[in-house]
């Protein structure tokens, strides 16, 4: 898919966002609906990611994975398509990264892709077959290939989309979850942790 097409599904994608106050109330109902999740419950490493202004809060469960004795680690981007997951056990540890994000400290340990358990996943539109659109730098891509454990994609409700072309490196999520539900994907095996 040229693009250009991508750039333009993300621009009207953005140009649908509901403002802040309906952001934070999907926001609320999505954290709840994955704290409460079995699969979240067993998870012993959760990989998260700190959201844009544009994006679903998961602020909540990155602090509840911190309160409850869980590993949290989060990505630092490193040459494109280049991502790791450090362990972080303190919000206030975060330093600006490469795309003005908070991001680990780079010496901060690694912990592996096939370590996660649970990786909640960013993303700018989906499909209810799974298929996710991203910011286009290829991160969370590379990092789906070949990842064994759940893929969560986080999703506010203007960011579904009846269909995105797929390409051929393009990894489908195992599960997304909106304001409404977790949903699980046809195709896609269930993976418990």
């Amino acid at each position: 898919m040229p693009a250009s097409e991508k750039k333009e599904i993300r621009r009207i994608v953005r140009s649908k966002f509901p403002g802040d106050v309906e952001r934070s109330a999907q926001s609320k109902a999505i954290c709840r609906h994955v704290t409460a999740w079995e699969v979240y419950r067993n998870a012993r490493v959760v990989g998260g990611y700190v959201p844009m202004a544009h994006e679903a809060d998961v602020m909540p469960i990155l602090q509840d994975v911190l309160a409850s004795g869980k590993t949290l680690v989060l990505p630092r981007c490193g040459k494109k398509p280049e991502m790791r997951f450090h362990r972080v056990a303190s919000m206030d540890e975060l330093v600006p990264g490469a795309y003005g994000l908070p991001e680990p400290q780079e010496n901060v340990p690694v912990v592996e892709k096939e370590e996660i358990n649970l990786l909640l996943v960013p993303l700018e539109a989906l499909t209810r077959e799974g298929l996710r659109l991203g910011k286009g730098g290829g991160y969370y891509d590379n990092c789906l290939s070949g990842f064994s454990g759940m893929s969560l994609g986080v999703a506010l409700q203007h960011q579904w989309v009846d269909e995105l072309p797929a390409d051929k490196w393009d990894v489908p999520l195992v599960a997304a979850v909106d304001s409404q539900a977790i949903h699980m994907f046809i195709g896609t095996p269930e993976r418990i942790v």
